[in-house]
């Protein structure tokens, strides 16, 4: 009989979340849509797990978000993995050395970072020139930017519940 340690159901837990966001996510009319944007809600859930697990996890949890995400867009095969296992790091990173992880920093974070996320993915994946710059900031960038971040402290309270109620052993 296998026993599950708090480290193996906690990750099993986020694991979980991550598919049910991306089911989520991905259902065409599913989610209501905020000035013709839908929210990223793999990234700021993969965010949040960064924030309590630290670096390296946080980004091997990125990594899946990310692929999740591959999985369910036009994108070349892992370019989201790759923009969201460093999204994650770098959160994971600023968390454990530089910030504090509470919920002002999660909103901070998780606007960053989607913001960030929507910055790379019109840089490499758009062609759209100069000239479509401040319609891709105010037409794209900003809706999808608050209508995440707005979501950000349900995920955060829901990992916080997750990493203080399932101890690693």
């Amino acid at each position: 009989m296998i026993r599950l340690t708090g480290r193996t159901l906690k990750f099993t837990v986020y694991g979980a979340e991550l598919f049910l966001i991306y089911i989520f996510q991905f259902t065409p009319g599913l989610m209501p849509e905020f000035f013709g944007e839908a929210p990223m809600l793999l990234t700021v859930c993969a965010v949040s797990i960064a924030l309590f697990e630290g670096d390296v996890i946080g980004m091997w949890f990125g990594l899946a978000a990310g692929l999740l995400m591959d999985v369910g867009s036009t994108a070349p095969f892992g370019f989201y993995g790759l923009t969201h296992m460093v999204i994650c790091f770098g959160c994971g990173v600023l968390v454990m050395y530089l910030l504090r992880n509470n919920a002002v920093t999660s909103l901070m974070l998780g606007f960053v970072s989607v913001s960030l996320a929507a910055v790379v993915q019109w840089i490499f994946l758009s062609g759209a020139g100069i000239e479509m710059t401040m319609f891709f900031i105010a037409r794209i960038l900003i809706p999808r930017a608050i209508y995440s971040t707005a979501l950000m402290p349900l995920f955060y309270y829901f990992n916080r519940a997750i990493t203080t109620r399932l101890y690693d052993d």
